[in-house]
């Protein structure tokens, strides 16, 4: 008789413990899914409020990097920028930006969020830094005097600007540039592509990367990787030789590689 009621106790006492297990693996689920529910609702109500405030805050300005360190740049606003009436110099913490080479007199576009501090130099805390000269411009071909066939003029001889070792030529016409703007008409706010990349207003890198961008199934050659970009009113040839002639030409519509390099 002891022994049934012993045995009896020890199988309420495991019954009793399987239930307490049970209940608080139950409870342990219920508690989770709640946390992973709310960590999820937490998630997509947050981030789009922060986007949308940092595209409201942000400025940008376009100007000169006149000195250049491993963490930071001091950049020189342009004439026209509104930033420039605070301050003429501008330093710009580089961060996750610290990989890249801003050499000095290079064109950049600064995109920001916040207030700009007050020092000197100002500061502003950078989202972004483009090299850049202008948010956008257009070529323009035209012909001012009587041109002879196949003729062919200098913009910008070699050597001429830094780091250019190769030769800009105008071919069969005249060539300008409109910043700031997407017109291919000759106007009196149109300046020379020669004044224009002397006076370090436009690169010539941002003008073949612009052509890369608007023609990436570019007229290619086997001769080492020449290009012809054919718009609607000129053409550019960049020429990519195996002897290692890197010549731009940039002329008429019908322009081809066989034109410019008969010689």
């Amino acid at each position: 008789m002891n022994k049934n009621k012993i045995a009896g106790i020890l199988i309420a006492v495991v019954i009793i413990v399987i239930g307490i297990i049970v209940a608080y693996k139950v409870i342990e689920k219920s508690i989770t899914t709640r946390e992973n529910f709310n960590l999820k609702v937490e998630n997509i109500s947050s981030n789009p409020v922060e986007t949308t405030n940092q595209e409201q805050n942000e400025k940008s300005f376009f100007g000169k990097v006149i000195e250049s360190e491993t963490s930071y740049i001091i950049v020189e606003p342009n004439e026209n920028e509104k930033i420039r009436k605070s301050a003429d110099k501008i330093s710009i913490g580089l961060g996750e930006y610290n990989d890249a080479l801003y050499m000095v007199g290079t064109n950049v576009k600064i995109t920001y969020k916040g207030d700009i501090m007050d020092s000197y130099p100002a500061q502003v805390k950078a989202t972004k830094i483009e090299l850049k000269s202008v948010n956008k411009f257009s070529l323009v071909y035209y012909q001012k005097n009587m041109i002879q066939p196949n003729q062919k003029e200098t913009i910008i001889s070699k050597n001429e600007i830094e780091n250019i070792d190769y030769n800009i030529y105008a071919f069969e016409g005249n060539i300008a540039i409109n910043l700031n703007s997407d017109s291919a008409e000759l106007t009196e706010k149109s300046i020379s592509l020669r004044d224009a990349l002397l006076q370090n207003k436009i690169t010539i890198e941002e003008i073949m990367e612009k052509t890369n961008n608007d023609f990436p199934n570019a007229v290619s050659y086997d001769d080492g990787g020449s290009k012809e970009y054919h718009y609607e009113n000129y053409t550019i040839i960049k020429v990519h030789k195996l002897d290692g002639n890197r010549d731009v030409y940039i002329g008429n519509k019908d322009m081809t590689i066989y034109d410019v390099l008969k010689d």
